[in-house]
């Protein structure tokens, strides 16, 4: 590269040199010229100088010289493998040659090339032999994997079965969870007419007691009906020792079979329905929740009864109060307005 750049300059020098001669090869004229005018034109002549496409130079003559190298090491590559390539070809031509003298100098004997027949017969048919056995374990790996297969799509199958069973299961749990639910409505319900009831017969009291002074007003409150809560609350009582039992049956419960030698169930027609001992027993569990939810409600409800109750004795007992203030008023009333008319009379009469 320093090189390069060295003759680039050179090359430079010179041909600046040569402008200035002429062609004539003889001196300038402003050779002769002062010394200070001379420096003055050295200086100029330096200026124009081009160093820019010196350096362009350069860099051209420096990816030329890259891209030779590599194509000339490519080449020795791929003459040094043509070398090695060239020797082996020696090489087996010396092998074969002399192989074809041996054989133009001694003649085999018809033994010889009977054993060497036999020999290739024998390579053949060890050939023959290993393809055919190749050809038995290929088959043979063929029919290993048909079997997987089979098993595979038996899985599959069965897999299936089982999901659909599980699909009819939750369909069934779906249809009891909805009846449930709807009971559970019914009672939110009746609790809700019966809040009504209570409100009506407040409305009833406060509007309805009329009579004289020393009367007594006698308001009789009915129980609450709990025979429907009660009701609901043994028929999740049965269903959960029914989830119970058929899951202690269809999990313990196991006999011999007469015919057949094998193992068979007890409770196999009720576990076909629940195919899955711990979905039932997650159904039990909630179930048994909602019970819990059923019997706080019930609690509650009867809680409010009994507070609205005592709120509406007391709420009668203020309007009992409020109503015997009211007939006092009512005489003190009319006495007053008695003596109102006597004196207007009196005046009147005056």
């Amino acid at each position: 590269m320093a090189m390069l750049r060295v003759s680039s300059y050179r090359r430079l020098f010179e041909e600046q040199r040569w402008r200035q001669s002429g062609p004539s090869g003889g001196p300038s004229v402003g050779v002769t010229r002062t010394p200070s005018r001379s420096g003055a034109a050295d200086e100029c002549q330096c200026d124009k100088y081009d160093f820019v496409s010196a350096k362009a130079l350069n860099k051209e003559g420096l990816v030329r010289f890259t891209q030779d190298h590599t194509v000339l090491s490519t080449l020795n590559d791929r003459l040094v493998r043509l070398i090695e390539l060239a020797r082996c070809f020696e090489e087996e031509n010396e092998f074969l040659e002399s192989q074809i003298l041996e054989l133009e100098d001694g003649r085999p004997s018809e033994g010889v090339s009977g054993t060497r027949v036999a020999v290739a017969d024998c390579s053949l048919d060890a050939v023959v032999d290993r393809l055919r056995k190749e050809r038995d374990d290929i088959l043979w790996d063929t029919e290993e994997l048909r079997k997987e297969l089979h098993c595979l799509r038996k899985e599959s199958e069965e897999a299936l079965q089982q999901r659909t069973a599980v699909q009819h299961t939750r369909l069934d749990l779906a249809e009891e969870v909805d009846a449930v639910t709807a009971e559970c409505l019914a009672l939110r319900e009746q609790a809700e007419i019966y809040e009504r009831q209570l409100a009506s017969m407040e409305s009833q009291r406060s509007t309805g007691p009329q009579g004289t002074a020393g009367a007594g007003a006698s308001v009789a409150f009915c129980s609450p009906d709990i025979g429907p809560g009660q009701r609901i609350r043994a028929y999740y009582d049965q269903l959960a020792e029914s989830l119970q039992c058929e899951c202690g049956l269809s999990s313990a419960l196991v006999v011999p079979s007469h015919e057949s030698g094998t193992l068979r169930s007890k409770g196999e027609v009720s576990s076909s329905k629940m195919a899955d001992a711990g979905e039932l027993k997650v159904l039990v569990g909630e179930l048994q929740k909602e019970l819990a939810e059923l019997q706080k409600c019930t609690v509650v409800l009867e809680d409010e009864v009994e507070f609205n109750a005592a709120a509406h004795q007391e709420h009668v007992d203020e309007l009992e109060e409020l109503l015997c203030e009211k007939r006092t008023r009512d005489l003190e009333i009319a006495a007053y307005r008695g003596l109102v008319e006597e004196e207007d009379e009196r005046l009147c009469h005056l």
